[in-house]
This record gives C-alpha cells, sequence and structure tokens, in this order.
C-alpha cells in the first residue's frame, strides 16, 4: 500500500475518506465478479477491460499489489492466454483481501 498516497487522501478528504473506500470495496467485488466470469467464458477482451478497470480505482487508493496484478492480467489478456491469467487469480483476490483490510482499518 501506498502509505504517502492514502496520508493525502485522508487528509484530503476527511470523512468522506470512509465512503471512498467503501465504493472501492463494492466496485471491486463487482470487479472480480466480472474478471472471474471473463475467465470462465475465455473472453480475453472483457478480462482485459475489467482488469484494466480494476487497476485504475486500486491504484487511486494505493493499492500496489492489486495494480501490479492487474497489469499481469492485462497482459495475459492481450495475449490470449488466460490459463495464465486464471492462475493468477488467487494472488489477485489475495491481494485484494489484503488491501481491504488495510483500507478499512484506515477508515476507522
Amino acid at each position: 500500500m501506498d502509505q504517502d498516497l492514502l496520508s493525502e487522501l485522508q487528509d484530503i478528504m476527511g470523512g468522506d475518506f470512509a465512503m471512498l473506500v467503501a465504493s472501492w470495496q463494492k466496485d471491486t467485488v463487482q470487479r472480480l465478479a466480472g474478471i472471474q466470469a471473463a475467465l470462465e467464458d475465455g473472453n480475453a477482451t472483457e478480462l482485459r477491460q475489467v482488469a484494466h478497470s480494476l487497476k485504475g480505482s486500486s491504484s487511486n487508493l494505493g493499492a500496489r499489489a492489486v495494480v501490479g496484478l492487474c497489469i499481469e492480467m492485462e497482459k495475459l489478456a492481450n495475449l490470449n492466454q488466460l490459463d495464465d491469467a486464471v492462475a493468477i487469480m488467487p494472488q489477485l483476490r489475495q491481494a485484494v483481501t489484503e488491501a481491504e483490510q488495510e483500507l478499512i482499518r484506515l477508515a476507522s
């Protein structure tokens, strides 16, 4: 997690930081489901788009591990290597869980 970015966001947003975190959580659940569906459907285009979207929202909150894995997902989608993308899905879920825990801690 990018602690400098998070501190800056907390300073700027004040009490609204918790709403930002809640919005990211809600969106992330949908995006992970979208990634899973794209993988199950063998849809590389959808995988790339949803991973790109998750990358952007996670970058805004300093979730570096999530961002890195989304970049990898995008690359694999571009190469149509969906089996390899399936293999990193557990890492992505773990990175999201860890980011979520840290963000909730900071928002409380």
